[in-house]
C-alpha cells in the first residue's frame, strides 16, 4: 500500500508560503487526504453523520473508483445483515476507551470489543 503519491512542479510556484522549483519533487501524503481541517470538521472523529462529507475514498474526478457503487451496496448488506441477525449488538466498552491504530497508511482500530 503507498502512503505517498510522487508529483513533479511543471513550474515554479509558490504554494501555501512555500516556493517549489520547476522539477522539484513534491510528495502527497495519502492518509492525510480525508483529515484536512479546512474540509472537516474534526477531522479525527469518525463521524458517520458527518455533513457535508466530501471524503476521497473512492477518489475524484475522472480517477473516481468504477467499483464505488457496488462497494457501497456490498456494505450496506453486511451492515443491515449484521443489525438484522444480531439486533442488540453494541459496543462492550465507552467509545472514548476504544484506540486507534497509529500509522500513515491504514487507520483503524486496534480492537473492536462488541457485546450482544
Amino acid at each position: 500500500v503507498d502512503c505517498a503519491t510522487e508529483r513533479f512542479a511543471r513550474e515554479d510556484i509558490v504554494f501555501q508560503g512555500v516556493r517549489i522549483a520547476r522539477g522539484e519533487q513534491v510528495l502527497a501524503v495519502l492518509g492525510s487526504a480525508n483529515r484536512d481541517e479546512e474540509q472537516f470538521t474534526n477531522p479525527d472523529t469518525l463521524d458517520l453523520t458527518r455533513d457535508p462529507n466530501r471524503h476521497l475514498a473512492f477518489g475524484q474526478g475522472i480517477h473516481y473508483c468504477l467499483g464505488a457503487p457496488l462497494a457501497r451496496l456490498e456494505g450496506q448488506i453486511a451492515i443491515t445483515t449484521l443489525l438484522r441477525t444480531l439486533p442488540n449488538l453494541r459496543l462492550a466498552v465507552a467509545p472514548e476507551r476504544l484506540r486507534w491504530r497509529k500509522g500513515l497508511i491504514i487507520r483503524g482500530l486496534e480492537k473492536l470489543p462488541m457485546t450482544f
